[in-house]
């Protein structure tokens, strides 16, 4: 979860880079300098971060539920994919296009075999999904 956050703030600073921050969302007293520089050093972060947890709070507070139903998604599915069937696809790729990998020679049954079982799992969750829908 943490690493969601700091990855998507991460992606907002790089957009927000790009703007121009020649004035300031909010005015800080000039008698403050103290404040206003770390303003500059740090309204960037302070906004790509806002702009991350903003929504996040808003949704998890209007609709309690949908961490429970994004998680259950995103194991079911996305982590499937991931960790199931892009690895023995990428490992299939390199078998096919670089004849340097003498290891992987005898390895097309098992690459199938791991890929099968995980496209597997996916239809199931999707029978699954499928079912508790209709009761």
């Amino acid at each position: 979860m943490t690493d969601t956050l700091l990855g998507f703030s991460e992606f907002f600073k790089e957009q927000l880079k790009n703007l121009s921050w020649n004035s300031s969302l909010i005015q800080v007293p000039d008698r403050s300098s103290g404040v206003r520089n770390w303003w500059e050093r740090n309204k960037t972060n302070f906004t790509a971060m806002a702009m991350v947890i903003t929504p996040t709070l808003l949704v998890s507070t209007t609709v309690p539920d949908a961490f429970s139903a994004a998680t259950d998604i995103a194991g079911g599915y996305c982590m499937t994919m991931l960790y199931g069937v892009l690895p023995p696809a990428m490992a299939w790729a390199l078998h096919t296009t670089d004849s340097d990998h003498k290891a992987l020679k005898g390895a097309k049954p098992a690459l199938c075999g791991v890929g099968l079982f995980a496209c597997g799992i996916v239809v199931e969750q999707i029978l699954q999904d499928l079912l508790a829908l209709q009761f």
